[in-house]
């Protein structure tokens, strides 16, 4: 039985690795990927997606850390948290998709479920609500739906 579990190491982000996030940006977005735009114009939106992305996070969340996910040396995701007096959200995760369902994601929302337990706080974040797989996941995590628009989840040792 093999036993082997990937090391996950988290660094801060740094300017030069804004062409990784970018790509994995992309790797996330088949919903405009699918709007079916000739191939420049698609970059184009793409690229002024991402900026807007990482601008509205920076703005939102001004203190909150931006660490690169990776393994074995190599960046294979993104996470975004802020901390807060009574709160850690996990803003942002993300992850190329040859990494996708291998447990990661799991794996820091566990660390960060153990870091809101020992510091008596609450772990919270925004999913869309189309977004069955991540909901699920957050739900499979002990998450709940916290407001009326289903965005919303938290999660709390108590």
């Amino acid at each position: 039985m093999n036993n082997n579990v990937d090391i996950l190491t988290l660094r801060s982000a740094a300017l030069q690795d804004r062409p990784f996030l970018a790509t994995l940006y992309r790797s996330t977005r088949d919903d405009l990927l699918q709007l079916g735009l000739p191939e420049a114009m698609a970059a184009n939106l793409m690229q002024m997606q991402f900026e807007s992305q990482q601008t509205g996070y920076r703005t939102q969340f001004p203190n909150a850390d931006h660490d690169i996910v990776e393994k074995n040396g190599e960046p294979v995701g993104c996470l975004i948290t802020h901390r807060g007096d009574g709160a850690i959200r996990l803003v942002y995760i993300a992850f190329l998709p040859h990494e996708r369902n291998k447990g990661h994601g799991r794996r820091l929302i566990r660390a960060l479920q153990n870091e809101a337990a020992g510091s008596n706080k609450i772990l919270t974040l925004s999913v869309d609500p189309l977004n069955m797989r991540a909901k699920h996941l957050y739900l499979s995590a002990g998450f709940r739906v916290n407001g009326d628009d289903g965005m919303e989840m938290v999660w709390s040792d108590s």
